[in-house]
């Protein structure tokens, strides 16, 4: 077996876990920077619920009577439970 030492001057890093442009050197996260992503996706969010406050009467008028109780019970509480699990999923990739 013949063959070369090296000399590591420092512990490689993590597999899996890349250091991004919010976790200088040190370890340190950049928290100003996370808080207005996490602001942006909140607001993003706020704004898709409001979507759908307004939009929940809208499709009440386009849809006949019957029609229109199913649409707002199944269509408008899927999107609620969608919503819900896009804003958890995207928090918490925001907080990693």
């Amino acid at each position: 077996m013949t063959g070369r030492r090296v000399v590591v001057s420092r512990r490689p890093a993590a597999l899996g876990r890349a250091r991004g442009p919010s976790e200088p050197e040190d370890g340190v996260p950049d928290v100003p920077a996370i808080v207005g992503r996490q602001l942006r996706q909140a607001l993003l969010t706020v704004g898709a619920v409001a979507g759908l406050l307004v939009g929940a009467p809208v499709i009440a008028l386009w849809v006949p009577a019957p029609g229109a109780w199913v649409a707002l019970s199944l269509a408008v509480q899927g999107a609620w439970v969608g919503l819900a699990v896009l804003q958890l999923r995207r928090a918490e990739r925001l907080e990693r």
